[in-house]
């Protein structure tokens, strides 16, 4: 029987080693505090979604244009499926377990973008998950062109208008995207910003406990990412977790930090330590 440990374990190597996908991970995450769900249903439908997505496409016919390739997507995902964004605005936890998102088809940017890019590299498309502020997209290429879709938008491409609409709409009127803007993600940052939008919506409903469980898990995945720490001795702190707090804060000093982080974590320790004597 699957336990908590086992796929605590499991994400860790993923973090060091990528031995699986980026959906095949976030579905371990969102069981990690359910470990007897079963799993082969969600990686029964991962292929199912890759197999539908493929014969729309008509793989077999030879190379897809990239606008077949979004429109194929696009079709099965969001039309079929009905994989949207629903009202919740991404302040639903749910929003940001992937288990979850395939049972009920709604979900974050964060959790749609690791879908659709998984469904696309399944079919050996070349498929990037990007971030601008406030939202995660996806990009696809294929016989030297490139589009971008957004996922919560029900997969529709979208233009350099869009993503600076989408820009203003997270930052305000006066924001505009930089020719840097759009950060390609790794698997493993897409896997970290699913996590850190769960718990950022566990930390507005005061729910401390499960927050931090979320933190550590992250930190198991990624335990070089100094942010990480500081989050991690920062929520010990607030949970009154003292010596916690501060072995977290002192790797987040060991793994480098800003000066002025620094100096605002060592008075933050010598307060700390005040209350551990």
């Amino acid at each position: 029987m699957r336990t908590t440990a086992d796929i605590v374990e499991q994400l860790a190597r993923y973090g060091a080693e990528g031995d699986m996908s980026v959906a095949e991970a976030a579905i371990l995450a969102g069981a990690f505090d359910r470990p007897t769900l079963p799993l082969d249903r969600y990686h029964r439908h991962l292929d199912k979604l890759a197999t539908k997505v493929g014969d729309y496409a008509r793989i077999g016919e030879g190379t897809v244009p990239v606008a077949v390739m979004i429109d194929a997507l696009r079709q099965v995902l969001a039309r079929h499926y009905g994989y949207g964004g629903g009202d919740s605005n991404g302040t639903d936890e749910d929003c940001y377990d992937l288990t979850r998102v395939i049972d009920s088809r709604t979900g974050s940017s964060d959790a749609l973008a690791i879908l659709y890019a998984s469904t696309a590299r399944a079919l050996g498309w070349d498929a990037e998950i990007i971030y601008v502020p406030g939202r995660m997209l996806i990009r696809l290429e294929g016989m030297g062109e490139r589009l971008i879709a957004d996922p919560l938008g029900d997969g529709r491409t979208l233009e350099p208008a869009d993503i600076r609409a989408i820009l203003k709409a997270f930052d305000g009127n006066e924001a505009e995207l930089a020719p840097d803007g759009l950060k390609v993600l790794s698997d493993k940052e897409a896997l970290l910003r699913l996590l850190a939008g769960r718990k950022a919506v566990l930390l507005r409903s005061k729910r401390l406990e499960d927050a931090a469980k979320v933190l550590d898990l992250a930190l198991r995945i990624a335990p070089e990412e100094p942010t990480l720490w500081r989050e991690c001795g920062l929520l010990n702190a607030r949970l009154d977790r003292i010596q916690a707090a501060v072995d977290a804060l002192e790797e987040y000093l060991r793994l480098g930090a800003g000066e002025s982080a620094r100096y605002n974590t060592t008075i933050l320790l010598q307060e700390l330590r005040t209350r551990l004597t």
